[in-house]
């Protein structure tokens, strides 16, 4: 039994996205930011594969809190070792929705998915032929699909042509063109509102393959104006200089 392989990189169909935040931006488009988690029936397949189905058990449990608590055991030798993790109930589905939640973090603990932790929010695409389905919170119902998952993400020697939610390697330089508008609007942002790490974390977004850089510049600019009109002080902000490149403009 190799417990190594329980960290190893899953195929983008065992991977579920969920939408962490969304909304409108200029002329009502659609933005929003998902994370990923692998979905439950890929852990226990995972997990019959590398353990086989008899060395390995799950079980549940109430927590302090009210929440739920999971704990997955591995036969190694003659031992049983036990990891437990838990979660909250959801919204919707409660209990469900906990128990699966508590098994995604309980597999956490053993690598499985581990990985996965490295990714940040990613931008969704918006479309109405989308796989999976939104809510603004003005009631808004859209479709979207699953980010891109880049080349580290995946199991070794995986196939990526085929896969157009797999982000493909450039051989181009990836050219951003920012209207004067959002120049404007992006100087502003030096004013020590936004961290380093919030602006850092902007101009990699940009980079991405297909990146909706209208709705990235309108979230951030929505973000500003937040953050201005409940008066927020150079204290909670770290400050940061920011300066993009617009060379390609």
């Amino acid at each position: 039994m190799d417990l190594s392989k329980l960290k190893d990189c899953f195929e983008p169909n065992d991977i579920e996205w969920r939408l962490q935040q969304c909304g409108k931006g200029k002329n009502d488009k659609i933005w929003g930011m998902a994370l990923a988690y692998v979905t439950n029936r890929a852990i226990m397949n995972r997990l019959d594969e590398v353990c086989g189905p008899e060395n390995w058990k799950n079980e549940f449990k109430a927590a302090p809190d009210g929440g739920i608590l999971c704990g997955i055991s591995i036969k190694i030798g003659d031992e049983w070792v036990t990891k437990w993790d838990g979660a909250e109930n959801t919204d919707i589905e409660a209990v469900k929705g906990g128990l699966s939640g508590a098994m995604k973090r309980a597999a956490v603990q053993w690598g499985i998915g581990r990985y996965l932790y490295k990714l940040e929010e990613s931008w969704i695409n918006a479309n109405e032929n989308g796989a999976y389905r939104g809510k603004t919170k003005d009631g808004t119902t859209f479709k979207w699909d699953a980010p891109a998952l880049p080349a580290w993400a995946l199991p070794k020697g995986y196939d990526v042509k085929s896969e157009s939610h797999v982000e493909q390697k450039q051989t181009k330089k990836n050219v951003i063109h920012f209207t004067d508008e959002q120049k404007a609007e992006m100087k502003r942002w030096n004013d020590g509102t936004f961290s380093k790490d919030e602006l850092d974390k902007f101009k990699k977004q940009t980079t991405v393959p297909g990146a909706d850089i209208n709705g990235l510049v309108q979230w951030y600019a929505d973000e500003y104006a937040n953050r201005h009109a409940t008066k927020v002080t150079d204290e909670e902000a770290n400050g940061a200089e920011f300066a993009f490149d617009d060379s390609n403009n």
